[in-house]
C-alpha cells in the first residue's frame, strides 16, 4: 500500500497457510475502477448486441423513449448460489489486444444467491500477498492475471479463498473513459480534495471535495487515486460509492437511448465465459437491483512494506470469517444482549444524529454517538458479522433514516464506533 505512513509499518510475511476445503453442503443458505458499473453495462451490451433487444433499443434511439418498448427480462432462477470473479484490467499497451500483459487492478467477488435472495460483494485488494498459481513464491495477486491471464487469476482466487468460482467477467480499463462519456458523466460526492500527477503514467488528478459531475477522464482520476492514508483500502471504497452513482444514473430512461452507441464502446473490451441466456438473466438483476440492499465487504488484512514493494498481508481467520458468512451463508450465533450500535456524524448531519439515536433507543438498541470533523459517504458498517440476518433489514424498514444506506463489512474498523455497526452519517 502506497501511504505516506509506510516508513512506519513492520515488514510481515505472508501467512503459511494450506489452502481452505469446505464440506460440500446439500441446502446451502441462500457491483476499478468503475468495474461492476461498466460490467453491468457490459452485460446488457452484449445481450444487447446478440438478440432481438438491440433493435427495440435502436427504435428507442430513432424514435424516443417510450414506456410500451420497455425490454423485460427474467431474474436468475439458479438452484444453487453463484460466484462470479468480476476483474478489471490495466490499460494494455497493445490496444487491438487489451487483455495482453495486463495486471488486474480491480478484483471483486459477486456471489449471488438462489432467486437472487441476496447478493454480496467481496473486493480483494490488488496488493494482497498470496501464493500465485503455479508458482513457488508469493506474489502480489494483481501478478496473477499478467502472468497466466484468467485461468491463473481464477485458480489462484479459488486457492486462497477456498471457493468455487462459476463464472468470470474481464472488463479492460481502457473503456473507462469513454463509457463515462457517452453516459454524459456521473454526479460524484468528492470527499476530500485530490491532487495528484504522475507524468510516466499519464494520471493527472484535479478534484475539488463536494459534489461534481465527473467526465470519463476526472472519474478515471478519482478512481484510481490513492495517496492518502488508506491507499488501496480508500481506493475501493470510492469503487464502491461511485458504483452507487453510476447504479443511480442507469436507472435514467434517457440512458437507454445511448445503449447502441456504448455497445460499440465497450464489446471489445469484455472476457467472459457467460453465455447469452446467462448474460441475460444477470441483466435482468442488475436492471432490478436495490444498491442500498447489496452487502459489500474488503478482505480484512494490515499494510506491509518491504523495500519498496507494499503488500496487504490477508488475515486468515477474518477471510475464512467473511467467506463463511457471505458465500457460504453461516448463520450468525444467536445474540443474548441488546445490540450495540454507534453513530458517526458531521457538524452539519447533528439533528439527523440526534433523531436517529432517538429511534434507536426506543426499539431497545444501545446507541454511541459522536461528532468528528470529517467523514466520507454515508453508509452502514458492520463490525460484528453475529448480528442477527434480519436485525439490518428489520431496522432498515422501521427508521426511514436507514432506509437507502448502502450496507459495508468493516472488519477492518475504519469507521468503528460501537461493538455491533456504525451509522456513518457524512452528509452525502
Amino acid at each position: 500500500m502506497e501511504t505516506e505512513e509506510n516508513n512506519n509499518i513492520t515488514n510481515k510475511e505472508i501467512p503459511n497457510q494450506k489452502p481452505r476445503r469446505r464440506v460440500k453442503r446439500l441446502n446451502p443458505n441462500f457491483f476499478a475502477h468503475f468495474l461492476i458499473c461498466l460490467i453491468c453495462v457490459s452485460v446488457f451490451a452484449i445481450v444487447c448486441y446478440r438478440g432481438e433487444i438491440l433493435k427495440s433499443v435502436q427504435k428507442m434511439g430513432d424514435h424516443g423513449y417510450d414506456a410500451k418498448d420497455r425490454w423485460e427480462l427474467k431474474l436468475p432462477l439458479m438452484s444453487r448460489r453463484q460466484n462470479i470473479l468480476l476483474m478489471g484490467v490495466d490499460v494494455s499497451e497493445n490496444p487491438n489486444r487489451p487483455f495482453d500483459n495486463t495486471r488486474s487492478d480491480s478484483i471483486y467477488i459477486v456471489s449471488i444467491a438462489p432467486y437472487a435472495k441476496d447478493v454480496n460483494v467481496i473486493s480483494i485488494p490488488r496488493d494482497s500477498k498470496v501464493y500465485i498459481h503455479s508458482k513457488s513464491s508469493p506474489d502480489k495477486i494483481n501478478h496473477a492475471f499478467a502472468i497466466g491471464g484468467i485461468s491463473t487469476s481464477q485458480k489462484t482466487i479459488e486457492h486462497t479463498l477456498g471457493i468455487k468460482i462459476d463464472h468470470y467477467l474481464v472488463v479492460s480499463n481502457s473503456a473507462l473513459i469513454d463509457f463515462i462519456d457517452k453516459l454524459g458523466g456521473v454526479d460524484v460526492y468528492v470527499e476530500k480534495d485530490m491532487h495528484y500527477n504522475d507524468n510516466t503514467a499519464n494520471l493527472h488528478i484535479n478534484l475539488q471535495k463536494g459534489v461534481q459531475h465527473l467526465n470519463g477522464v476526472e472519474s478515471e482520476g478519482y478512481l484510481r487515486y490513492r495517496k492518502d492514508a488508506l491507499g488501496d483500502i480508500g481506493r475501493i471504497r470510492r469503487q464502491q460509492w461511485f458504483l452507487n452513482a453510476v447504479g443511480t444514473k442507469m436507472k435514467d430512461p434517457s440512458v437507454i437511448i445511448k445503449m447502441p452507441e456504448i455497445i460499440k464502446s465497450v464489446l471489445n473490451y469484455v472476457q467472459t465465459d457467460l453465455n447469452v441466456y446467462e448474460l441475460a438473466q444477470y441483466a435482468a438483476l442488475v436492471k432490478s437491483m436495490d444498491m442500498s440492499k447489496v452487502k459489500v465487504a474488503t478482505l480484512p488484512g494490515e499494510p506491509s512494506q518491504r523495500g519498496f514493494i507494499s503488500y496487504w498481508i490477508l488475515d486468515p481467520e477474518g477471510v475464512q470469517e467473511l467467506v463463511d458468512k457471505l458465500i457460504y451463508g453461516d448463520k450468525p450465533k444467536k445474540m443474548d444482549r441488546n445490540l450495540e450500535v454507534g453513530i458517526l456524524y458531521v457538524p452539519s448531519e447533528e439533528q439527523t444524529a440526534l433523531e436517529l439515536q432517538k429511534e434507536l433507543e426506543s426499539q431497545g438498541v444501545s446507541v454511541n454517538s459522536k461528532q468528528v470533523k470529517y467523514l466520507g459517504h454515508d453508509h452502514i458498517a458492520i463490525h460484528n458479522f453475529d448480528i442477527p440476518s434480519d436485525a439490518i433489514a428489520r431496522l432498515k424498514g422501521t427508521i426511514s433514516i436507514l432506509k437507502d444506506k448502502q450496507t459495508v463489512y468493516d472488519i477492518i474498523g475504519i469507521n468503528k464506533a460501537a461493538r455491533d455497526f456504525t451509522v456513518v452519517l457524512a452528509g452525502s
